[in-house]
């Protein structure tokens, strides 16, 4: 299954999280954050999708939300994220959202 990976551009993170947030309501996620710090460490593991949100204040931030219910919810927040990818199969699926900060963080 061939992947593209598709950079999208600051101005146009709201637009394009808020369509990704319809699409994948509820859809079981996973979060991973990879630094050179830390490794690979494990943060959310099959939650469903609450949403994916950016906050255009100082130098931005970026919140991955899931879980089963409101009061049993996990909260991701990525401080001045800089790259925000998503990689697509060839017939238009989405398999995995990349967001990458400005401290190289992903």
């Amino acid at each position: 299954m061939p992947l593209s990976t598709i950079e999208i551009p600051r101005d146009e993170w709201t637009h394009t999280l808020n369509e990704f947030n319809a699409i994948h309501d509820g859809w079981l996620v996973s979060l991973d954050i990879l630094s050179a710090a830390i490794g690979a460490q494990p943060e959310i593991t099959n939650l469903p999708l609450v949403g994916v949100t950016f906050e255009a204040d100082n130098r931005g931030t970026m919140t991955v939300t899931a879980g089963r219910s409101a009061d049993g919810h996990i909260t991701h927040t990525i401080q001045a994220p800089s790259h925000v990818r998503i990689e697509r199969t060839d017939a238009g699926a989405d398999v995995a959202l990349a967001v990458e900060s400005t401290d190289g963080t992903k």
